[in-house]
């Protein structure tokens, strides 16, 4: 009878760690299955890409991104004030590592293409390499096959890092 009841508590846990085992390996928000990605961002200092200081002067750079693929765009030029974009976003999810495609399209301004990972940390940070993709300039977005930095013209200089303000 003993045996019995040890067999049946061992096949219970056993089944029990299989039903908490998941094969889904997309990064999350402390643990619930609301992305990763999800939540406010913000880039300041040597974190904002170099391409965006020289060209449109940013001191601060604050994405939101919420489970709705709604996405606002706040930039901040120094000594100016802050505007606003919102648009949608998708990400595709990586099936071989945590670089994944992104696409972003800002309401009645441009759309973007490229890269994004979730480093989990205190705070996490964000990685972010997106070119204009609409109107065309002639970019060719990163994929998580190329990586960061690949590109032979903008080398790091179109990366963009982020730490997380809030979920």
């Amino acid at each position: 009878m003993k045996r019995l009841l040890s067999l049946i508590l061992i096949s219970g846990l056993m089944i029990g760690f299989s039903a908490c085992d998941s094969s889904d390996d997309s990064p999350t928000n402390g643990g619930d299955d609301t992305p990763a990605w999800v939540g406010t961002w913000l880039s300041t200092g040597s974190d904002i890409a170099p391409l965006l200081v020289s060209l449109f002067n940013y001191d601060s750079v604050r994405v939101t991104m919420t489970t709705a693929n709604t996405i606002t765009l706040d930039t901040h030029i120094a000594g100016g004030a802050w505007s606003s974009l919102p648009g949608v976003y998708t990400i595709t999810e990586s099936t071989t590592g945590d670089v994944h495609s992104i696409e972003i399209s800002y309401t009645g301004a441009f759309d973007q293409a490229g890269i994004v990972q979730i480093i989990s940390g205190t705070p996490d940070r964000m990685e972010l390499e997106v070119v204009q993709t609409v109107p065309n300039i002639g970019a060719t977005p990163r994929t998580p096959a190329t990586g960061f930095g690949s590109d032979a013209t903008l080398g790091t200089y179109n990366i963009q890092w982020y730490n997380k303000i809030s979920d």
